[in-house]
């Protein structure tokens, strides 16, 4: 279970792997839920109702989460909720990342995290909104969308503060 639960750090990735609290990827793991369906051979974990995942001071709350990992290692991670919401400490700053949308999909084999539905990532007083934020962890960029023009606005909002001058 421990192997297949370590792809959800790839969820503080989200914003930027460089700079995620290094610390946390040797703390323990911890899931509380109402309720867990572990089947270690197919390699499918289930947790749901009011998911709390915590690892040192990542944190990670949705309403169900699906942790899947193939023979080869391929590791997957879907987690809805009415928001799936993840907050991260960045790397010897006092400052987090968080970020939250109706859904989100973690696939290694492909290295992207991928938030869905009303999706929002903030770093200190940067704020990204878009109906889809993709984020490639390996390349490190990002894509976001709006909602079809049928649905709302279409648009994206970024906001990004000024460069502090030293």
């Amino acid at each position: 279970m421990r192997h297949s639960l370590m792809l959800l750090l790839a969820l503080g990735t989200v914003c930027n792997p460089v700079f995620a609290e290094k610390a946390d990827s040797s703390k323990p793991i911890e899931v509380n839920a109402d309720s867990a369906s572990l089947d270690q051979k197919q390699g499918i974990n289930v947790f749901e109702g009011n998911v709390i995942i915590t690892q040192g001071t990542l944190n990670l709350r949705a309403q169900k989460t699906v942790a899947t990992q193939d023979a080869s290692g391929r590791q997957k991670l879907l987690a809805t909720g009415s928001p799936v919401y993840f907050r991260q400490k960045l790397d010897g700053k006092n400052e987090f990342v968080d970020g939250n949308a109706s859904r989100v999909d973690y696939d290694s084999a492909n290295n992207t995290v991928i938030l869905t539905g009303k999706a929002q990532v903030k770093r200190g007083k940067d704020i990204v909104n878009g109906e889809q934020i993709s984020y490639n962890t390996v390349t490190e960029i990002y894509q976001v969308k709006g909602q079809s023009a049928s649905n709302g606005s279409g648009r994206v909002t970024i906001i990004l503060q000024p460069q502090e001058k030293p």
